[in-house]
């Protein structure tokens, strides 16, 4: 069966200089001659060769390679590469009361910590996805974690607050390149009536994420590990560090196994590169011989087709920025704009309200801990607690060899990251059922009601119940929201239109981090409702959007 062709906007022609005197060569996709310039008001028409190609469209072809081994494969190696991005984010938040003694952290110091780390995803988000879109998905996705793997494993070797700080930047920039890369990749390899399932396990493993980071920290932080010298300190909460950059590093180096995405392959015109890795993938799923594949021909239908030009390596580099800036803009074409910019302002809402709550959410714990340690009769809530900083002073706290840390309130932060377990359950069961749309509402409403509850509750136990339901609620929308940015836009911008709403949504979850490390200690009821209005406004913008559900891909 083919598809119909979809006239969609953007990916102009791209000029891209020919082969320099004595240059070394490399090959970049540029557009293909048959498809107009992203300004041309005239129809997008297809190659001839389109219109007697008797080949099968992309959702057949993926759809006859069965669904087994090869998929559970992939599906496992992503989900990883997504808990080793939830690794990296949580660890500073968990790090925060071990390290403020050793860095010299004020409230402020750790909103900017937190903060910073999305800021390199922001930056690299969108690098790094505009790149998938040009180069390829695995080949940016390995290099990106790789990156976030390094970065990560140096952080935890620098002594001063501001080297830190750069490293955890960088550590974002790599990290910001897996998360809309991860998506564009899987989602490519998925039939139409198995991707939102598989979508959603992916999701879930940010919970995985959250539970090995949890008990990293209470495998580690708590306990005199490590080593001193002069003006050089290894302590526990760095033994942490390192071992949290060792997953994306596993991941990186197990990706070399897996191929590139064969839709991705087909947009750049490499039929038979793209049928060769459905052939094994057909092989692994079924036991036959890769040859049986019932598949002989590719159409490309429907695709907007791109072809390789041997540039210099200055032109390489040119004609990258120039696709970048064609692609971001493409997204903004009369076909694209309105899905573009609700999932903008979407991605942007539920981000400042989760991660503004979810990575102060140690750090609360911590001061009411320490503090029903102390006072073991009153009732507090954590807002009655913003001149607490336990033992009195905050300079008696840094007496105590740098461990600032409550075991309790790590196995509250253990408890908390495995609450969403049975909300990653439900979505993935019914995800193909009840549809995006409904998962996303429902959650971001419910979560900014909790959220505001958080200033009502008096009780540790209450905090972490509120904190259970809050992280559960949440994670239905992260998982609805991830579909939805892999199913709205076209193969040929689908990377680079996760990069540009996650890229929103790192400004929201920058913007809610500092505010709350900045407010936190003032009035901290201002955060906390600003984190609920948030989530409901986005709940109920989310109900413009169009369905996805069961729709092949573009």
């Amino acid at each position: 069966m083919r598809q119909e062709s979809r006239q969609d906007e953007g990916g102009g022609n791209e000029g891209g200089g020919g082969e320099g005197g004595g240059g070394v060569c490399v090959c970049v996709p540029t557009v293909s001659e048959n498809v107009p310039e992203m300004n041309d008001p005239e129809p997008v028409k297809h190659n001839m060769n389109d219109d007697m190609d008797e080949g099968e469209d992309y959702e057949a072809a993926i759809t006859a390679t069965g669904y087994g081994a090869f998929q559970y494969w992939l599906i496992l190696i992503g989900g990883f590469a997504n808990a080793s991005d939830a690794i990296e984010i949580l660890c500073v938040s968990i790090l925060l009361p071990a390290a403020e003694c050793d860095l010299h952290m004020t409230s402020e110091d750790k909103g900017w910590l937190s903060g910073i780390a999305f800021i390199g995803m922001m930056v690299g988000g969108y690098v790094w996805g505009c790149l998938g879109d040009i180069f390829g998905r695995r080949s940016v996705l390995m290099v990106s974690l790789v990156l976030n793997a390094l970065s990560g494993l140096a952080s935890s070797f620098v002594q001063t607050f501001p080297s830190f700080l750069v490293f955890r930047f960088i550590s974002g920039v790599g990290v910001g390149g897996s998360i809309p890369l991860v998506w564009a990749y899987i989602s490519e390899f998925q039939p139409p009536t198995k991707r939102g399932a598989a979508l959603s396990i992916i999701a879930s493993f940010w919970m995985v994420g959250n539970v090995i980071v949890a008990v990293f920290a209470l495998v580690t932080i708590p306990y005199d590990i490590g080593f001193q010298a002069p003006g050089f300190v290894y302590n526990s909460w760095r033994v942490f560090l390192t071992v949290c950059a060792l997953p994306a590093l596993i991941t990186a180096i197990v990706m070399v196994w897996l191929p590139e995405s064969p839709m991705f392959l087909l947009t750049k015109d490499r039929k038979d590169e793209a049928l060769d890795v459905l052939r094994k993938m057909y092989s692994l799923n079924t036991g036959k011989q890769p040859y049986t594949y019932p598949i002989k021909i590719l159409s490309t239908a429907g695709l907007k087709v791109q072809k390789e030009t041997r540039l210099t390596k200055w032109g390489t580099f040119t004609s990258a920025v120039l696709q970048t800036w064609r692609l971001t803009k493409a997204l903004f074409s009369r076909s694209l704009i309105f899905a573009t910019s609700i999932m903008i302002i979407i991605n942007f809402t539920i981000q400042f309200g989760y991660y503004g709550l979810w990575l102060w959410f140690p750090e609360l714990f911590n001061r009411l801990e320490q503090y029903y340690n102390e006072h073991p009769y009153h009732n507090v809530s954590v807002c009655d607690l913003t001149e607490y900083h336990g033992n009195g002073t905050q300079q008696n706290t840094c007496k105590d060899d740098g461990h600032n840390v409550d075991t309790s309130a790590l196995i509250s932060i253990l408890i908390t990251s495995i609450a969403p377990l049975p909300a990653n359950m439900w979505t993935i069961v019914c995800m193909d059922k009840l549809g995006r749309k409904f998962f996303l509402v429902f959650s971001m409403i419910l979560s900014g009601i909790a959220a505001f509850g958080v200033y009502l509750v008096k009780s540790s136990l209450d905090n972490l119940i509120l904190a259970c339901v809050f992280g559960a609620v949440c994670t239905m929308g992260f998982n609805a929201l991830d579909c939805l940015g892999a199913e709205l836009f076209p193969t040929h911008l689908r990377s680079t239109a996760l990069a540009v709403t996650l890229m929103a949504a790192r400004i929201g979850a920058i913007l809610g981090t500092v505010t709350f490390g900045y407010l936190v200690d003032l009035y901290c009821a201002i955060p906390l409702l600003l984190v609920a209005a948030f989530l409901i406004f986005g709940g109920i913008l989310g109900l413009v959007l169009p369905n996805t559900t069961r729709i092949a891909l573009m």
